[in-house]
């Protein structure tokens, strides 16, 4: 048990606890169960970008204990689970992923200060006196006056996601909030990965991770988009 799994641990948990406020508690087992995904996925995401490792070691890909897990895996995972959780409850995958929204702030949040926690995902060195910078440690544990990565990524979530939920209007169409959360959430780690100093796999002149979270941003961001034009189209009618 380090810092990180405490960190991801209270943020499921408390992700857990606003889910089963909002609907009584009748979707649990579906979010559990994307909770399921999500850790199949970031798991999955850390074995692919390290294959030359693990296609060596393929047991211990398994082995989530041991540490490493991907961010965008985990998203990805997520999206499948609550694909398959809409299949499993026959609800509309776009109204469950609205009620299962309240997953993303407090893990995500948690992801990032439990990285910085643990010396994962730091940014770059610092000269000394550089008033913005922050200590952080390194894969190493050594610390040192660093580009504040975690902190800054998980201030940028939790300011985005208190206005969010304060100044969204309603009703709003099924699917739009988690798209907005989402998309926000990739967003922040698209340019987390271009800040971060840690060795990650390159491809492209790019790393991985920024190539996934591209990846991730478009459908998610397009998805915004169509539904926001679909509610303004909606409203131009009844009007």
């Amino acid at each position: 048990m380090n810092e990180y799994a405490i960190a991801i641990g209270l943020g499921a948990t408390l992700g857990l606890y606003r889910i089963s406020r909002q609907r009584s508690g009748q979707w649990l087992d579906g979010a559990l169960l994307v909770l399921f995904c999500a850790l199949l996925g970031a798991r999955a995401g850390y074995a692919l970008a390290n294959w030359a490792y693990f296609s060596a070691h393929p047991l211990e890909s398994l082995q989530i204990w041991l540490g490493g897990l991907s961010a965008p895996g985990a998203l990805t995972g997520g999206l499948l689970g609550i694909l398959l959780a809409a299949l499993i409850l026959r609800v509309n995958p776009l109204r469950l992923a609205d009620w299962y929204y309240p997953l993303i702030p407090p893990m995500a949040v948690g992801a990032w200060l439990g990285c910085w926690l643990n010396g994962v995902a730091y940014g770059a060195l610092l000269p000394p006196g550089t008033w913005w910078g922050l200590p952080a440690m390194d894969e190493s544990g050594a610390l040192a006056l660093r580009v504040p990565v975690q902190l800054g990524a998980a201030s940028a979530l939790v300011i985005f996601y208190i206005l969010m939920e304060r100044l969204t209007p309603l009703p709003r169409p099924s699917g739009w909030l988690f798209c907005l959360a989402a998309s926000w959430l990739t967003l922040v780690g698209l340019v987390a990965s271009l800040l971060r100093a840690d060795p990650l796999p390159i491809w492209h002149q790019l790393r991985l991770e920024s190539w996934t979270y591209v990846a991730l941003f478009i459908p998610l961001f397009g998805g915004l988009a169509a539904l926001t034009f679909k509610a303004r189209r909606e409203e131009k009618g009844k009007s």
